[in-house]
């Protein structure tokens, strides 16, 4: 545990291992350049979907982001 943040290294390694390896195998592989993008995409998705939603919906899920962060 880090003793500033609280942050369990469990837990992050854990996520790591099955959801953001599975992930990244689904798109069958991931260039090294690439990979920050990658990544942003899946915490996006896991911040603001729950489950799997139809790619239709990602318009959506980025304009809560917006309006979470921007509010009016």
């Amino acid at each position: 545990m880090d003793p500033k943040t609280g942050a369990h290294t469990n837990r992050i390694e854990g996520t790591w291992e099955v959801r953001v390896k599975r992930y990244i195998k689904a798109m069958r592989g991931v260039p090294k350049e690439r990979l920050d993008q990658y990544l942003d995409m899946y915490l996006w998705k896991s911040w603001y979907f729950n489950g799997t939603v139809p790619k239709c919906q990602y318009l959506d899920g980025f304009v809560q982001g917006i309006r979470k962060h921007y509010p009016v």
